[in-house]
């Protein structure tokens, strides 16, 4: 057993998957170096490949170990994990804000669980009798977390409103992307050559998923070319996933296979964003809006989001892009129309989204918001 206490940063997903994670990644990271003198971090990974450079270059630990509780004998191996690492605060992605496990590892030593919830989409309010039940459950002593961070304002209010979390333990850590110069100087992006100089470029970057909406895309781009006769632009979708086959075809029974590109999944894609025009960004459910959002803002792009409160938190409407009435192909097709015809329109609502992510999103911002929640939850 170590006699050294222990920060665990629990991970999901395998150590090369910082495609999708790298922000979180950052967050482990800055809990490091705010708590080295005091507790050793350490991130239990289910499977340890490719380790992230920014991992790698700090001084966290990292342990083959999978700590999801799937089984009795699961929660056992994560008891005794905890008492050999001296674990007294456990940091979770995506977990529930409370669970019957949480007040054995209690017992096994831990002082501080803390949930960290990304997870996308709408959500129903209980009433009645399930909201009682669920208030008696989610703040009983032992089984309760300590602290649930919303990757967004939506977020967190979510967690107060549906999953019935008292306000006294939500946060809300914004997701923000880096404006370090490092970040912002980029070399032309090996797609770019590939893209059309002589048309508008509509982008839309997201995982090849049906609840991304990409259908419903493709069929705004059928309305544009087919009721509005535009043929000034091709529609870029950089993702891959298990339904990028279905796209391809439901875009040639569109008949619209010549105005859409599916290079999949794009590295660096935010510096490819510099060659497209118009983001779009249909989704069915974000967090209150995505990295990618605020990627299409910094790269100077106005942004066509429906108006699910999951969706559009970052966007203005009219003022850094158009918000439409969600799932109407119609009022989707003018908002991109609008850009595609007026350029001026387009150039000053892609200066003000970028405005707005310096202002509000950026990373240096959200690693504030954690340190300081960090800080009124648990001690140095």
């Amino acid at each position: 057993m170590s006699s050294h206490s222990s920060i665990l940063c629990v991970a999901n997903w395998p150590s090369d998957v910082g495609y999708a994670w790298w922000l979180m990644e950052s967050y482990w990271v800055k809990i490091s170096e705010l708590y080295q003198a005091s507790y050793t971090t350490i991130i239990a990974y289910p499977q340890i490949n490719t380790v992230p450079a920014e991992i790698a270059n700090s001084d966290i630990e990292l342990v083959n170990f999978d700590f999801r509780a799937t089984t009795i004998s699961r929660v056992i191996e994560n008891i005794n994990f905890i008492k050999k690492h001296n674990v007294k605060v456990i940091y979770l992605s995506d977990y529930g804000a409370a669970d019957i496990t949480y007040a054995l590892y209690r017992l096994a030593g831990v002082e501080k669980i803390i949930v960290h919830d990304h997870t996308p989409g709408l959500r129903t309010k209980p009433k009645g009798l399930k909201k009682f039940l669920k208030l008696c459950i989610v703040n009983m002593p032992l089984i309760k977390v300590d602290a649930a961070f919303g990757a967004t304002d939506y977020v967190k209010r979510r967690l107060q409103d549906v999953s019935c979390v008292a306000p006294s333990r939500c946060y809300s850590i914004q997701n923000g992307i880096d404006f370090s110069p490092n970040q912002l100087i980029r070399e032309p992006h090996p797609l770019s050559a590939k893209l059309p100089k002589d048309k508008k470029i509509i982008v839309t970057a997201s995982r090849a998923n049906k609840y991304k909406g990409i259908e419903f895309a493709l069929d705004v781009v059928a309305e544009l070319v087919n009721r509005r006769g535009l043929d000034n632009f091709v529609y870029l979708f950089c993702g891959d996933g298990p339904d990028l086959a279905h796209f391809k075809e439901y875009a040639k029974q569109r008949g619209i296979e010549s105005y859409c590109y599916f290079p999949g999944r794009v590295e660096k894609v935010q510096q490819l964003f510099k060659n497209c025009h118009i983001a779009f960004h249909p989704s069915n459910g974000e967090v209150g809006y995505s990295l990618a959002i605020l990627e299409y803002m910094a790269s100077e792009l106005p942004v066509v989001v429906p108006d699910n409160p999951s969706v559009c938190l970052a966007t203005r409407d009219k003022q850094s892009g158009q918000v439409y009435k969600d799932k109407d192909k119609e009022r989707a097709a003018e908002a991109l129309a609008l850009y595609l015809e007026d350029e001026q329109m387009r150039v000053t609502h892609g200066k003000v989204g970028k405005s707005d992510v310096i202002e509000k999103y950026t990373l240096t911002s959200t690693h504030t918001a954690l340190e300081n929640a960090f800080l009124n939850v648990v001690r140095r």
